[in-house]
């Protein structure tokens, strides 16, 4: 059963594009952190970026890793739209399931949903029911997960269920980083009386520490990609790469940390109208971020607090021939960030207020045309106003004294911004039972991210973005249930695409003429045509055997993509693409600016083929026990990191394995398991980023190395 369209309904029957992941196979795959899903789910890519988190679905996403940034993909928590790009942490353990929907979700969702949408769902009170799970597993990396959840009931008609989880190990690479210290807990109350009304009001809290991600320089020193950004080896390669001393060098230390705070409160509000239900769902999230981060070959000091309160309120009702759902949505947030980044010969200091107010308004139905046939139509008006009140500087290295001492300016900006945006977005579709288990629909669909702010005179917003989907899929069930066959195609135009990069934006007016200096900006630079298709099966082949694969086909390509890159130096920017030199001025007399035109490049983070097998074995024991072997791997193509289009930020194809075993009581009560990932210990880049200072310079992040354990779960 799935919520994706905001409406309990199987999944087989549900006429859109949307994979789902229960939650004891999150466990089975020993998934506690957002990056992990990249495994399960051919469609998504998700990368660290420091203490941010970058979700791609088919190639659309979100570069952004500062707190202006907003992902293309919207993630959800019961229901919740988390804004923030960090927000993604803390939150996977006790879960019902995750809903990965494909494609721009603009009618139910709304902004921020352009190529799709993560919903994670949690497991839920049970009225009457005492009970709960443990999980523990140990393994290499000194790694220790612990996960759990008890029920309590509360009389008749109410029921508390507490959760919690511990996740922990040590670093990946060779300095400590890329290690893991998660604490987070999730309290769940639900009233159920009689008389067609029920609440669930939930609060959560999670404790994000430890040295965080890492990344390491490329090409790799000795061919070894787990040596982190402050180890001598990697320091000295760094150094060795132009400009050289004397310019001003940063060095990479091992004292980068994550001190991330995350708490949220919600509740979910169901009345029986008589006409209608009633679905009202109050929310408020906090997120504290206080990080140190080198893993892009740069300081990177950030602290930042966000405050976002939502509301949604809903109306459903089903007939006979009419399904249909009407309501109203209203966002706000504030963030005050202190925001460093420092390349010695280069730096940016950001100080922001930041200040969101959303509303919307929306409708979808589905009208049964015959017993067989349905039409749905769904309209969505969102308006979304922006303000800004930003100071940054830019700190340029320019020369040296006669007494040979650097001299590094200081170009201040006060950006200030109140921008609105407003969007229509709609949604039209078909869809036909074949038979009793086989579901054709077909869908036209638009989506819609809003403007995205940076710290800038003039002009300091990005246009909104859109993409329009048209969608055509099959459901079926064949040989009385056992085999699961599900397939769909699409053609996804992308226009006006926001491109998150290091760019040059207008730092001031001089009677000499407008000065531009170099910050992380997003700007409307491309459009893009991406078409494929996508297959799932599930093939019960024997009472003891479940096969399963999930293939996708993926043509992504970028048909404009032209941006401005900044060169400290002057020298050309190193990409993979045509760059020709402005008139523009820097900050400093050796600083050129370049128009960049990377048209007809593949889109990034867009793998032509992916393919998930799997293949799970019971083997039923004498004493009712039973002992099941399951392996699973992931085989995908090659695609490019960033809009940089360079060797060093290009993952090649690769296969990457996992396997586990476990025996299983009679009841089912306990449970013992051991486990391996990643079995090939295959190298697979995550991410990448150019160093600001030195062209050419590549730090790559990693996905985990081999991996492996035991893990001990029992119900009670």
């Amino acid at each position: 059963m799935v919520t994706a369209q905001r409406r309990e309904e199987n999944l087989q029957k549900a006429a859109v594009a949307v994979s789902a992941v229960a939650g004891d196979t999150l466990t089975k795959a020993s998934v506690t952190q957002a990056t992990d899903l990249t495994r399960l789910i051919p469609a998504v890519q998700i990368a660290p970026a420091a203490s941010f988190t970058q979700i791609y679905l088919r190639g659309v996403g979100t570069f952004g890793a500062n707190a202006f940034a907003e992902q293309g993909v919207a993630f959800n928590l019961d229901g919740v739209y988390l804004s923030r790009p960090a927000a993604p942490a803390g939150l996977f353990y006790d879960l019902e399931r995750i809903e990965v929907l494909k494609g721009p979700q603009g009618t139910l969702y709304g902004r921020n949903a352009t190529g799709g949408a993560v919903n994670v769902i949690t497991a839920k009170p049970k009225l009457g029911e005492l009970g709960g799970q443990v999980s523990a597993e140990y393994g290499n990396y000194d790694a220790l997960k612990a996960s759990g959840a008890v029920n309590l009931p509360l009389g008749e008609n109410a029921a508390l269920r507490l959760s919690g989880q511990l996740a922990r190990h040590d670093g990946y690479f060779s300095d400590g980083y890329d290690d893991e210290d998660t604490k987070a807990a999730r309290a769940q109350l639900r009233f159920d009386p009689a008389g067609g009304f029920d609440a669930t009001l939930s609060l959560d809290y999670a404790d994000v520490g430890g040295m965080g991600s890492g990344g390491t320089i490329m090409p790799l020193v000795g061919g070894d990609a787990r040596l982190g950004p402050s180890d001598p080896r990697v320091v000295a390669a760094y150094l060795a790469r132009n400009p050289t001393a004397p310019v001003p060098q940063l060095i990479a230390n091992s004292d980068g940390y994550q001190n991330n705070k995350f708490y949220g409160a919600q509740a979910t509000i169901n009345a029986d109208l008589g006409f209608a239900k009633l679905t009202v769902i109050p929310a408020w999230r906090k997120t504290d971020l206080d990080f140190r981060s080198y893993a892009s070959s740069f300081l990177i000091d950030v602290t930042e607090l966000s405050e976002q309160t939502s509301l949604e309120a809903r109306l459903s009702a089903k007939t006979d021939r009419l399904t249909w759902v009407v309501g109203a949505y209203g966002f706000s947030e504030d963030v005050d960030a202190d925001q460093l980044f420092d390349q010695a010969s280069n730096a940016s200091y950001i100080r922001s207020k930041l200040k969101t107010h959303s509303v919307a308004v929306f409708g979808q139905a589905s009208w049964s045309l015959t017993d067989r046939l349905r039409a749905t139509g769904g309209l969505r008006w969102t308006k979304d106003e922006k303000k800004q009140d930003s100071y940054a500087e830019s700190r340029p290295f320019v020369g040296f004294t006669p007494a040979f001492t650097p001299i590094i300016l200081t170009v201040p900006t006060t950006a200030v911004s109140d921008v609105t945006f407003k969007k229509a977005t709609w949604k039209a579709g078909l869809d036909f039972d074949l038979a009793e288990r086989s579901l054709l629909y077909a869908s036209v669909a638009t989506g819609y991210k809003s403007g995205v702010l940076f710290a800038a005179s003039g002009q300091n917003w990005s246009q909104p973005e859109g993409l329009t989907a048209y969608t055509v899929g099959s459901k079926n069930r064949f040989l009385d249930n056992r085999l699961q066959l599900n397939v769909e195609g699409f053609y996804w135009d992308y226009k006006d695409q926001q491109i998150s990069h290091l760019g040059a934006v207008l730092a001031a007016s001089t009677p000499g003429g407008n000065i531009y200096a170099p910050l992380f900006k997003t700007e409307n630079a491309g459009k893009a045509t991406i078409y494929g298709a996508e297959a799932e099966l599930l093939f019960q082949a024997t009472a003891n055997d479940l096969v399963s694969a999930n293939l996708q086909y993926l043509h992504a390509r970028y048909d404009e993509l032209r941006y401005q890159a900044y060169s400290p130096t002057g020298v050309a920017p190193a990409v993979g693409c045509s760059a020709t030199v402005t008139s523009l001025t820097g900050t400093s007399p050796a600083a050129r600016i370049y128009d960049v035109d990377c048209s007809g490049r593949p889109v990034v983070n867009a793998p032509k083929f992916v393919l998930n097998l799997g293949w799970e074995h019971t083997f039923p024991l004498a004493n009712g026990a039973k002992v099941i072997l399951g392996a699973d791997t992931r085989l995908e193509s090659a695609r490019y990191l960033s809009v940089d289009f360079l060797d060093a930020g290009h993952q090649g194809a690769y296969a990457m394995s996992n396997a586990r075993l476990t025996y299983e009581t009679a009841a089912g009560r306990w449970s013992f398991t051991g486990f391996v990932n990643n079995i090939e210990n295959e190298v697979v880049f995550a991410n990448s980023l150019q160093s600001p200072a030195k062209a050419g310079v590549i730090y790559n992040q990693v996905r985990p190395p081999r991996t492996y354990g035991l893990r001990l779960s029992a119900k009670f």
